[in-house]
C-alpha cells in the first residue's frame, strides 16, 4: 500500500498466491463487472495524506490494475450497495498486508 502519492518510500509489494485468497474474494474477482478490465476506484483530493492503494490481477485474461483512491472516504460518501464487492475485495487484502499475512 502506498501511504501518500508523493512518499515512494512507503510502497509494499505483495504477491499472493491464488490458494491463499478465500473463495468469496474469487468468486468477487471473476464475475463482478469491475474487475473486467483495469480501473480506477474512489476519489482523489479527499484526504491528507492521499490513500492510495493498487491491486494487479494476473490470470488466464492477463493483466489488470486496479487503483482505489481514498477508499474508505469514497466508500462512506458515494458508495452504494453495487461499490461493496470492490471494496471488499480492497479491504480483503488490504487486511492480509497489515495482519502480516502476505
Amino acid at each position: 500500500m502506498l501511504d501518500r502519492i508523493d512518499d515512494r518510500s512507503c510502497i509494499d509489494l505483495v504477491e499472493v498466491p491464488l490458494e491463499s485468497v478465500p473463495e468469496n474474494i474469487q468468486q468477487i474477482i471473476r464475475t463482478h463487472q469491475a474487475f473486467r478490465e483495469s480501473k480506477v476506484f474512489g476519489t482523489q483530493g479527499l484526504g491528507s495524506p492521499e490513500e492510495y492503494e493498487k491491486l494487479v490481477l494476473e490470470d488466464d485474461d492477463g493483466c489488470r490494475t486496479f487503483e482505489y483512491f481514498n477508499k474508505g472516504l469514497s466508500y462512506m460518501m458515494s458508495g452504494g450497495e453495487e461499490d461493496r464487492p470492490v471494496f471488499q475485495v480492497f479491504t480483503h487484502f488490504m487486511l492480509l498486508q497489515d495482519q502480516g499475512n502476505v
